[in-house]
């Protein structure tokens, strides 16, 4: 315990600057991000290992996706682009069956979407953003957890998370929606109260399926954590899975709610 709260105190001690800043500080910060997260993502795959050259194809997409798509949303035809490639490579790689196309494909998108929405949020409509992200997220993370605690007794899903319970699933719900949608409002910010309740409490469910979604991609390759990069957390993936999803979540929404209102 004392292990990982030292490293949650690092983590603090780097991160928060870098976002509060914005800018380069924070464009740097998402590359180094980005490229443990690559790393991470391949690195777990075993019998057989995933072969060298797939870490260069799998960078380049999650950083073109992440500094040259300019819009919001990463566009069609680059993952179009990524799925073909990774289907190319299948046909004279023996050790890329359709499971592992399928797990280059879908992890690889999961991570360049996420870190490609948290950089545009960031740049693109600031600070009070990630504030209502992070709320969210980990909002539903304290919730679950000190909920599930107290009165957790009904399994979430023993197959992938033992630990978590039903009770616990409700009451990050609870206050994940509260934190967020309260700073939301709180800020003024420029989106129908009810759009804003509802997102908010869509990012506190789906901050849950990130959770699971990363958790079944480990228990596929049979191991604990993506890395031990960070002491008595694991890695990169393990400590920011859920806001990597909610932050592609979170972008759609945006996108979705802003053509509704106009």
């Amino acid at each position: 315990m004392k292990t990982r709260i030292i490293t949650a105190i690092v983590l603090l001690i780097v991160i928060l600057p870098c976002v509060i800043w914005g800018g380069l500080p924070f464009k740097a910060l998402i590359g180094i991000v980005a490229g443990i997260a690559v790393f991470e993502m391949l690195s777990i795959c075993n019998r057989p290992k995933a072969h060298i050259y797939l870490y260069p194809i799998v960078a380049i997409f999650v950083f073109y996706s992440l500094y040259f798509e300019k819009s919001l949303l990463i566009s069609s035809e680059i993952i179009i682009l990524y799925m073909i490639i990774l289907m190319a490579c299948s046909m004279f790689d023996e050790g890329m069956n359709f499971l592992r196309l399928c797990y280059y494909f879908t992890s690889g998108v999961l991570i360049a979407m996420g870190l490609h929405m948290l950089y545009q949020l960031r740049l693109t409509y600031g600070l009070e953003y990630i504030l209502i992200l992070a709320l969210a997220t980990f909002g539903t993370d304290t919730g679950a957890y000190f909920t599930g605690m107290c009165f957790g007794k009904h399994k979430l899903n023993p197959r992938l998370s033992p630990k978590k319970t039903i009770e616990g699933s409700i009451g990050g719900v609870f206050l994940g929606t509260v934190l967020s949608a309260g700073y939301g409002a709180y800020i003024q910010i420029e989106m129908p109260i009810i759009w804003l309740i509802i997102m908010c409490f869509i990012l506190t469910m789906t901050s849950q399926i990130g959770d699971l979604t990363f958790s079944s991609m480990k228990r596929t390759f049979e191991v604990k954590d993506f890395s031990q990069i960070l002491p008595g957390h694991g890695g990169i993936l393990d400590r920011f899975d859920s806001i990597l999803f909610n932050a592609m979540v979170f972008g759609i929404l945006i996108h979705f709610i802003t053509m509704v209102v106009a």
